[in-house]
């Protein structure tokens, strides 16, 4: 299995990274990258550990911070589609 980003979730976790920084620190910020780079290692081992979301897409939360992680299983490969904040308009990120 390989994970693959598509290029807006790499701008989204850019943006996440900047905002969380901005608002809690480079130390917040650090954990953050952590914690996406975790989740994308779980989620090679186990891929349908996320939840059912739409179209073929799953979901899973980045704990203790307000993203979620969206992604679709293909062949052998997690496609991540969107870092979304929790707090957006849900389905934004559909035709990706």
């Amino acid at each position: 299995m390989e994970l693959l980003v598509h290029p807006v979730a790499r701008r989204e976790l850019a943006q996440a990274l900047d905002w969380c920084g901005d608002r809690y620190g480079r130390d917040a910020a650090d954990r953050l990258l952590n914690r996406f780079f975790k989740v994308g290692e779980l989620l090679l081992r186990e891929p349908e550990i996320g939840t059912p979301s739409g179209r073929r897409a799953r979901e899973f939360p980045l704990q203790r911070f307000p993203f979620t992680l969206v992604y679709r299983i293909e062949g052998e490969s997690i496609h991540v589609v969107a870092l979304k904040h929790q707090r957006r308009m849900p389905g934004y990120w559909a035709g990706r």
